[in-house]
């Protein structure tokens, strides 16, 4: 039935509220996530809001909805190089790939990306039936609450003002609420004048005991804050130490402990592609941290313009072009991997490189000095998937790599022995230890993040003891496990790739801020060179793997399409499951995927078929479900809102200014019968005159489920 335009009204001010609301779910998860793009996300909130308030079809209103979810998934991680069918066929194929195989926290950005959308949609969905069905907002309200409250006490989210605007907006929403469904149980007809006169006292009320309780002095907390407590408790983090703010730091020598979050801008980036940025490595693992071991400060000054001699040769491709603009105090020089040469705008600067520690800066007359703007060329490096996965020495380069504590406890070199047995080349190897993280109960944390004691190893503590922590544990005990093995490896330094702001032209503008301060770590393959691996928990891979091998070839490990290779987004790991003997078992979904797409349609059309054929089968099972309920006149009322809603249904809905003998009456001329009067008639001899003797249940049961099957023809 068509909405009147004051139902219209009325439903768009209840939305608002909602929409108020639901902003505030979304602020602390974009901020505790360091997700981008709120005003999108807020955008999709208001069009589901929106729909639901005209009742659009769902055959209009899904489709609105999966076009933007698509839209916002192609703008944001889609660089331009895939069409949009190509961009989504890779993503699809890579991520049935990854859950069929079981390995569900491998799936792709865009994915979740997606399955966030649609778990708000879902949200919605249920706030929209509480609000125009169930006439209540309670339920909504305290989850709302009890949200804010837990990330309020266990995060460094302050909820304090947002629990005080859902709180006014909530008691507000349900006195509203409560005042129509007064109206409509004493069949009350609604005007505004009415409306306003009931409602506007209690808005005003909540209104000013908010702002009341807001300014009126408080007394100190009764209880201790509860987070150090079940700290202690459970044996996490370390009272005594003190917190860091996050940032790129020159000391490394005691990695370890709590750090707070800094959202500040310190570099913007405009690139053809997605990368992380390298700015220098480290050799020396002391068991607490990392130094650099030798030749400290064995420097080269270079020219402008000449090829800078860096350990990772650039590749073989097009030689393209990032410009850097630095917002803050860092005098070195950030790196692409394939990075060639530097264009400084000033014509006395020089570039001081560090051999040992491959760190860069700009000097000029003596001194290292911080370069606003300047642009760097690369060529990105490709390594072959066949050669990478042949390769099975690590004996090249320098020893130095290899480098481990005396006092390193054999348990460590155990668990390396143990995590790559299964393994003979490098390269398998070193994803097996970098996979490992992923899978054995490790988390990522930045605030219960333990210090070794005088008498811990760093990587020890982090292996077997907390597994809380965050890039600096995870790298450097992907780098200890690599030498255990002896596999050369170095520790590197640098920023992850930011968040994307812009894209023009196929060149993304990126803003790096001290929360991109990131570590990860560089394996040497003879034969190969220095190739990237990333084991933080998160984060994605920066190398760029030419899948050459032919996918029938390889039984363990299912190869991403090629196409997938190509995009700069995310490196597509293996896929691999393993089972409790250490083999591995793979799903092919390329020989399958023909039938997983037919049985997807199937299902589509069979949901499809059965929305179509609802008015078939729903009051067929509405009778199976309350036949049993309708036992004596106690229990009438409810079988007879379950008619009222089943004619609702067939657009026969009772109107505000309706009694209920004329809406009975409207009813038997629209289904040619006079069993819904007669019914009614029973209705309000219990109800309303309380006179229960004469009920014949069977007779009434009868009629009743008469009624309901004639809203099936």
């Amino acid at each position: 039935m068509k909405k009147s335009t004051s139902e219209i009204i009325e439903q768009l001010i209840f939305y608002a509220v909602i929409f108020l609301i639901l902003r505030e779910w979304l602020i602390p998860i974009m901020m505790l996530t360091d997700t981008g793009y709120l005003s999108l996300f807020l955008m999709f909130i208001a069009l589901c809001l929106l729909l639901g308030v005209f009742k659009l079809r769902v055959y209009f209103s899904w489709p609105i909805k999966i076009v933007y979810i698509t839209w916002f998934t192609m703008f944001v991680y889609n660089d331009g190089t895939l069409t949009t069918m190509q961009f989504l066929s890779n993503e699809l194929n890579y991520n049935l790939n990854v859950l069929l195989a079981g390995d569900w926290i491998l799936v792709s950005d865009p994915f979740r990306t997606s399955l966030f959308f649609l778990l708000i949609w879902m949200l919605i969905y249920l706030i929209q039936h509480w609000v125009t069905v169930r006439l209540t907002i309670y339920y909504f309200l305290v989850l709302t609450v009890f949200f804010i409250a837990t990330l309020d006490t266990f995060t460094g989210y302050d909820g304090t003002m947002a629990i005080i605007k859902v709180m006014i907006l909530g008691l507000v929403m349900t006195s509203v609420l409560f005042i129509k469904r007064l109206m409509q149980a004493t069949n009350m007809q609604k005007d505004w004048r009415s409306y306003f006169t009931y409602a506007m006292p209690i808005v005003v009320l909540v209104m000013v005991v908010g702002i009341v309780a807001v300014l009126l002095p408080k007394a100190e907390p009764q209880w201790p804050d509860p987070v150090p407590y079940l700290k202690g408790v459970a044996g996490v983090g370390d009272s005594n130490s003190s917190v860091a703010t996050v940032g790129y730091g020159n000391n490394d020598e005691n990695l370890g402990g709590p750090f707070a979050g800094d959202n500040t801008v310190v570099f913007e980036v405009k690139t053809p592609i997605r990368q992380y940025w390298r700015v220098e490595t480290k050799d020396y693992y002391t068991s607490k941290g990392w130094i650099q071991s030798e030749n400290t400060n064995a420097t080269e000054i270079l020219p402008v313009y000449n090829d800078v001699p860096l350990s990772i040769a650039p590749g073989s491709g097009e030689e393209q072009t990032v410009e850097v603009r630095s917002l803050e105090n860092h005098p070195f020089l950030l790196q692409a991997y394939g990075t060639t040469n530097y264009q400084l705008n000033s014509p006395e600067s020089e570039i001081k490189f560090n051999k040992s520690s491959e760190k860069m800066s700009v000097f000029i007359n003596g001194e290292d000095v911080m370069q606003e703007a300047y642009a760097l060329t690369f060529k990105e490096p490709k390594h072959s998937f066949t050669t990478l996965k042949t390769m099975t020495t690590s004996y090249q380069n320098d020893p130095r790599y290899l480098q481990l504590p005396d006092k390193l406890p054999q348990r460590v070199i155990d668990l390396a022995h143990e995590i790559t047995e299964s393994h003979d080349s490098v390269y398998d190897k070193a994803r097996a230890i970098e996979d490992y993280f992923k899978r054995s109960g490790f988390a990522y944390e930045t605030q219960n993040v333990a210090k070794p004691d005088a008498d811990e190893d760093y990587v020890d503590q982090f292996l077997f003891e907390t597994k809380l922590g965050y890039c600096d544990n995870f790298s450097t005990s992907m780098a200890v496990l690599l030498r255990a093995v002896g596999i050369q490896a170095r520790w590197v330094k640098g920023f992850a790739s930011g968040e994307r702001i812009t894209s023009s032209n196929g060149i993304h503008t990126y803003e790096v801020k001290n929360n991109d301060a990131h570590s990860w770590v560089e394996a040497y393959i003879d034969g190969i060179g220095w190739v990237p691996f990333e084991p933080t928990i998160g984060f994605s891979n920066p190398v760029n793997i030419d899948y050459d091998m032919d996918l029938q070839n390889d039984e363990e490990e299912v190869i991403p399409n090629a196409e997938d290779a190509e995009t700069p987004e995310v490196e597509k790991p293996e896929v691999q499951k393993n089972t409790a003997t250490g083999s591995g078992v793979a799903f092919n979904f390329s020989q399958y995927k023909w039938v997983l797409y037919a049985i997807a349609i199937v299902l589509l059309i069979a949901i499809f078929a059965l929305w179509k054929l609802r008015g078939k089968w729903q009051p067929k099972l509405a009778i199976q479900r309350n036949r049993s309920k309708l036992k004596d006149a106690s229990t009438f009322e409810d079988s007879y809102f379950v008619l009222l809603k089943q004619l609702e249904r067939i657009d026969l809905k009772r109107r505000q200014d309706e009694t209920l003998k004329q809406y009975a009456k409207r009813v038997d001329d629209r289904l040619e019968t006079t069993k819904m009067s007669e019914l009614t008639a029973v209705y309000e001899e219990v109800i309303y005159a309380g006179v229960s003797n004469n009920f014949n249940t069977n007779e009434v049961k009868e009629i009743w489920e008469y009624l309901i099957n004639r809203t099936s023809s």
